[in-house]
């Protein structure tokens, strides 16, 4: 009896031994290999409502992502020009611009552009990445209100139809997207995070989506701010471009209102609108809005001739 006993305490203690080796080799994996429980944090914002924490520089699924000390998603540099030949191109948008942790930093259109442009011209070029997922214009307007323009010779905002009414919400909890903590372990984040969005949904299957106008108070909103970074950006003296952004499924032959009133709002400032839409194959896109690598090649190749003809006369 004593025997048996001995026998199956150490048994169980294999068994523990073995369950704690699987586990931190686990742990091991999903952190260094996957780059898990280091996620790009987010910090609240009494005007901005959010915005990524600066300094940050983590890799995550193979893939290099960096906030310089201004939350840009770009290399570090200095408010003001250092060099009287350099030139500043500073970006504003949403997700689409920003990439997220499935884009590596060196697949950004903004750093392909600034890439192109320093080579191009022989000059010190600096590309600012202004984002953030979700944001909207007035995001952007704070952001523009707290930091400046940065001396920028050029200012390009990227626009998506739906931007026409996307306005702060100034949410309790920011979701799983945006964590403004560090998770205890990787495999924490791997089973909070990311295991709920692959496991079949045991609910009944939401009901068809409807075509939701929204509140003529938050489009006011939302263009308003537009107009506002517009004249912001011209009365620092910098150039500026806007660029829309289709969705993958969105018509390339008809505008939605969202699209048409952003660019009636930009032409009435005589700012320059390029349209992307064209450049991007449905093959482009990693889900129903965000373009991949090979999208954001696509997009800095829209964009390079009009900001390649802006920065000869700056």
């Amino acid at each position: 009896m004593f025997h048996m006993k001995l026998r199956k305490g150490r048994l169980v203690l294999l068994v523990g031994l073995l369950m704690a080796v699987v586990l931190v080799g686990t742990e091991l994996v999903a952190r260094y290999y996957l780059g898990l429980g280091d996620p790009p944090l987010t910090i609240r914002d009494p005007q901005i409502e959010y915005l990524f924490k600066p300094d940050q520089d983590v890799r995550r699924f193979g893939n290099h992502i960096r906030f310089n000390h201004f939350s840009m998603r770009s290399d570090d540099f200095p408010p003001h020009k250092t060099d009287p030949r350099e030139l500043r191109v500073l970006f504003l948008g949403d997700s689409i611009i920003n990439g997220g942790a499935v884009t590596d930093q060196a697949q950004l259109a903004t750093e392909l552009i600034r890439a192109r442009l320093a080579a191009d011209l022989d000059r010190p070029v600096v590309v600012g990445n202004v984002s953030a997922g979700s944001w909207g214009p007035p995001n952007q307007l704070a952001y523009l209100k707290r930091f400046g323009i940065f001396d920028a010779d050029i200012v390009v905002f990227v626009v998506s139809s739906h931007d026409y009414a996307d306005v702060p919400q100034f949410p309790d909890d920011l979701g799983t997207d945006f964590p403004l903590i560090r998770p205890p372990l990787a495999l924490w984040e791997a089973v909070s995070r990311y295991l709920p969005r692959y496991l079949p949904s045991s609910a009944s299957p939401p009901p068809p989506t409807t075509q939701v106008t929204p509140a003529e108070s938050d489009v006011q909103q939302a263009l308003n701010a537009f107009d506002e970074m517009i004249e912001l950006a011209t009365s620092k003296g910098a150039a500026v471009l806007v660029a829309q952004h289709l969705e993958r499924d969105e018509p390339r032959d008809a505008e939605t209102e969202g699209h048409l009133r952003l660019r009636m709002h930009a032409e009435r400032h005589n700012v320059p609108v390029l349209q992307l839409g064209s450049a991007l194959t449905v093959g482009m896109y990693r889900d129903a809005i965000h373009p991949d690598a090979h999208g954001q090649q696509a997009i800095a190749d829209a964009i390079y001739p009009a900001l390649r003809s802006a920065a000869g006369s700056r």
